[in-house]
């Protein structure tokens, strides 16, 4: 896989995250909710994928929801710098591109 390739798999991860994450927040109230987490796996050619969703097993009451606004605060911090950096891998991609161009015409 190249760097592209890479790159794009980690927005498409990070993304995933984010959409676990925020629905999570979105459901905090809700009784007898319980939090996911995406989990995250490393491809053999390179990248990253979601391998699927799975259930926080932190303890909470039988109608209580377990999710922490706090834990999720994190995450949610955590999925927007992976998503940062391979935002910004692309750009630089995209800019050395640009500049072989230049150099060529």
């Amino acid at each position: 896989m190249d760097v592209v390739g890479i790159a794009l798999s980690g927005l498409r991860a990070s993304s995933a995250g984010l959409a676990v994450q925020a629905n999570n927040v979105a459901n905090q109230l809700s009784g007898g909710y319980k939090a996911k987490r995406a989990d995250l796996v490393a491809e053999a050619s390179g990248g990253v994928r979601v391998s699927g969703v799975s259930e926080d097993p932190t303890p909470a009451g039988p109608d209580a929801s377990n999710v922490d606004l706090a834990t999720e605060t994190v995450q949610g911090m955590g999925f927007d710098v992976m998503y940062k950096a391979n935002l910004k891998v692309l750009k630089s991609q995209d800019e050395l591109l640009q500049a072989t161009l230049d150099l060529k015409a």
